[in-house]
């Protein structure tokens, strides 16, 4: 979820259990520690130790009750007659509220960091939603309006979200049920539906089966049509007609099969790379592409393709121009000796 929204349902949820004299803590509190967990940037100095590390320490349950009480004695200082006990409990809503709208996502969150850094994602909600945005907003200035009755619209507000996130849940099962009744993956294939941009009811399909990764766009809402002629956006006025036309119903779904990557000496040597060890520790579906050089040498690419657009293949296997949206395609080059020539993500969307 991206940091603005935690901080506005950090807010909500934290006036939820305060009083009258405690609602301008509960909200600045609450809200601040909702924030708290996504600094872990400044701690970053490459894109791939965000990858490794994003949302591990300060997304981690087990380190949240002392991030809750640091926040707490940072804030005691200026709000010197508030009881320790009760910032902490703002700042703890806070944080937690932030892990759990994170699990929802799909990018994966260690919350039991140290003991464990396995990334748990339940894929029911993207990480940019207006619908949920606007809940919490909509709670958060109705608080602001009419105070008197901010608690109550604090509790309804956050019983509205948890409502949505529990339609999203189900939707996200049925899109589950219509992916596999669609690919048919073989018994052990790993397989996932992740949601799409502005819509709980757009869905992207994804199979590994180990000699192939499979992918669909589709839509299981009750408006969904799609198009055969549907098109890359060129500017910003096409993106929802793009959306529109890109996400069939199921059963005209157009499901793409990528062949896995041949077994070659250029791929061996990528894998030994420590860098590309941490890329494939973060990816759920890594794509690999190896492409010889004239030279002897090898280009090789991979890929996550959660992070797949909908108007576009991946990276140079027929991709479309237009808008472009992947961020994390990384690239070793060697020579025909199998010397590492360059290693880092790709810049833009041509070889």
């Amino acid at each position: 979820m991206d940091t603005v929204t935690h901080a506005f349902a950090g807010s909500v949820l934290a006036r939820t259990t305060s009083d009258q004299t405690e609602t301008r803590l509960a909200l600045l509190v609450g809200g601040l520690a909702a924030v708290v967990p996504d600094l872990d940037f400044l701690f970053f100095s490459t894109r791939l130790d965000y990858l490794r590390d994003h949302r591990s320490w300060t997304h981690s349950f087990l380190v949240m009750p002392f991030l809750a009480l640091a926040i707490a004695l940072v804030t005691k200082i200026f709000a010197r007659r508030a009881r320790l006990a009760r910032l902490w409990l703002f700042a703890a809503i806070g944080i937690a509220s932030h892990i759990l709208f994170d699990w929802i996502t799909s990018f994966g969150t260690m919350f039991f960091t140290p003991v464990s850094r396995h990334r748990y994602s339940l894929d029911w909600v993207f990480i940019l939603d207006p619908i949920f945005t606007g809940i919490v907003l909509a709670a958060l200035i109705a608080g602001l309006v009419f105070r008197r009755r901010a608690r109550t619209i604090a509790i309804a507000g956050s019983a509205a979200l948890f409502l949505y996130i529990g339609f999203c849940a189900v939707l996200h099962a049925r899109a589950l049920a219509a992916w596999e009744a669609m690919d048919h993956a073989p018994v052990g294939s790993r397989v996932a539906v992740l949601p799409q941009f502005l819509s709980p009811f757009r869905w992207l399909g994804l199979s590994d089966e180990g000699s192939a990764l499979h992918y669909a766009f589709f839509d299981i809402g009750p408006f969904a049509r799609g198009s055969e002629g549907a098109r890359p956006p060129q500017r910003l006025s096409e993106v929802l007609q793009s959306l529109s036309d890109s996400y069939p119903p199921p059963r005209d779904a157009r499901i793409m099969s990528l062949p896995a990557a041949e077994p070659s000496k250029f791929l061996s040597a990528a894998r030994e790379l420590p860098d590309w060890k941490i890329y494939l520790a973060f990816a759920r579906f890594p794509m690999e592409t190896v492409y010889p050089s004239s030279d002897g040498g090898a280009e090789v690419i991979v890929q996550d393709l959660r992070f797949l657009p909908w108007f576009t293949g991946p990276w140079e296997r027929g991709g479309n121009e237009g808008f472009r949206r992947q961020p994390f395609v990384y690239r070793a080059r060697f020579d025909a000796g199998l010397h590492l020539i360059d290693l880092g993500f790709v810049r833009d969307g041509r070889r």
